[in-house]
């Protein structure tokens, strides 16, 4: 499977470049659909509820489709999996495109595809995400998992960059079209290139798959329930902020464009984070510790973004959001795929992005309707309070669990 090794870390493998090339246009295409649809509602509507249920909808699906997606992916071949997904997936962004080219996409139509398009993404998402460590030998896991999350960074900020400058431009039509396409490569790469087998020999050996049984004995570690509590409290309360970003942009002119640059200095902070976060995991640092301190940064600065009144620190503030973002997303990832028993391996995936994009479905709702009847700056200083107080328990915690170690 690694005969093709140049040198080197994670990169120098070539099925481990094969998967990360279709990852990134994915995320390039996702994010052009996100900056067109969520510029659309809030153009057709001029109500951030409206934002917040489109939000609800891209992400509430992940609910019950990543826990699903974690049990297919522990009992099947995920590669074939996701050759599947990626092929329908092709179909909602394409019908929107052509319905917005002859301006024929309304509201509702809106709702219902990225509803449909949504299901089959989550099902798709953890599968996509287990099988990646295989593709480079097991020292190196670790390494894979954080440049993931940086390539996965560059591919967000190029997408947000990108489908503003795109709706700006030519019109919302070509952001749709741009993620279809990108679906369709994505299944086209995976069907040219028999990698994974090590996943779909991992999934043969485990036929036990039930989610109830999968909980069962993830549960009980420490590890998971730091996960599952830290990312709730961060996914809820943090992360609609970015799906809620065309109210934000809004205020200062409801421009595409500037939407296009506040999800891009967004992702711009996650991405400077990235060779940090990388060096943490890799040397050996907490996960539970990364994600707990992640959480507190982030809190910080959302209640800074809802004091701020000026792009001038809104932007340094949103990156600020992004580099915590990734201490959260990056040290959960890696604790679900590397730290827990290869038997639930997947099913633990499944819980953490029910956790990312499931929670942050509920939290859009929530925000959108307090952006709506208190406004956005005291919804976001709220919201930064209570997240901040989750963050230090979470601290607190990990230093009784410390102390406790040390007396034994």
């Amino acid at each position: 499977m690694f005969a093709h090794r140049l040198a080197g870390g994670p990169f120098s493998y070539a099925p481990f470049r094969r998967i990360i090339f279709a990852r990134a246009l994915s995320t390039i295409g996702s994010w052009m659909q996100t900056v067109g649809a969520g510029w659309l509602v809030f153009h057709l509507t001029k109500n951030p509820m409206d934002v917040g249920i489109l939000a609800a909808i891209a992400l509430g699906p992940s609910l019950v489709g990543s826990p699903i997606g974690g049990a297919l992916a522990d009992r099947y071949c995920p590669r074939k999996l996701v050759i599947g997904f990626s092929a329908f997936l092709v179909l909602p962004p394409l019908t929107m495109s052509l319905l917005a080219f002859n301006d024929a996409l309304t509201l509702p139509l809106i709702y219902l595809l990225v509803f449909c398009g949504a299901v089959l993404h989550s099902i798709s998402q953890p599968i996509v995400q287990l099988v990646i460590p295989f593709t480079v030998p097991e020292e190196v896991r670790g390494a894979a998992v954080a440049d993931v999350s940086a390539v996965y960074n560059v591919a967000q900020f190029t997408g947000a960059i990108l489908g503003g400058t795109v709706v700006a431009t030519v019109g919302v039509g070509l952001s749709f079209a741009a993620n279809a396409a990108s679906y369709a490569v994505v299944a086209l790469v995976l069907l040219a290139s028999p990698i994974l087998q090590a996943a779909c020999d991992v999934a043969r050996k485990h036929r036990d798959s039930s989610i109830r049984e999968g909980l069962k004995e993830g549960w009980p570690l420490s590890v998971v329930r730091t996960v599952a509590f830290g990312g709730a409290a961060f996914f809820v309360i943090v992360a609609p902020i970015e799906q809620l970003m065309p109210v934000i942009a809004g205020d200062h002119g409801e421009s595409a464009m500037l939407l296009g640059v506040l999800l891009g200095a967004l992702c711009g902070g996650a991405l400077l984070a990235s060779p940090f976060v990388r060096r943490w995991i890799t040397d050996g640092a907490s996960a539970e510790r990364t994600l707990s301190f992640g959480v507190v940064v982030s809190a910080t600065g959302t209640l800074l973004l809802g004091i701020s009144s000026s792009l001038m620190t809104d932007i340094p503030l949103l990156m600020l959001i992004g580099f915590s973002w990734e201490m959260v997303f990056v040290a959960g990832g890696n604790a679900v795929q590397l730290d827990v028993p290869a038997d639930i391996r997947g099913r633990m995936v499944g819980l953490f992005y029910l956790l990312v994009t499931g929670s942050a479905a509920l939290g859009a709702l929530l925000i959108g309707y307090a952006f709506s009847h208190v406004g956005v700056e005291t919804s976001l200083i709220v919201g930064g309070a209570v997240s901040l107080l989750f963050g230090i328990l979470l601290v607190l915690r990990l230093r009784r669990k410390g102390a406790r170690i040390a007396t034994t």
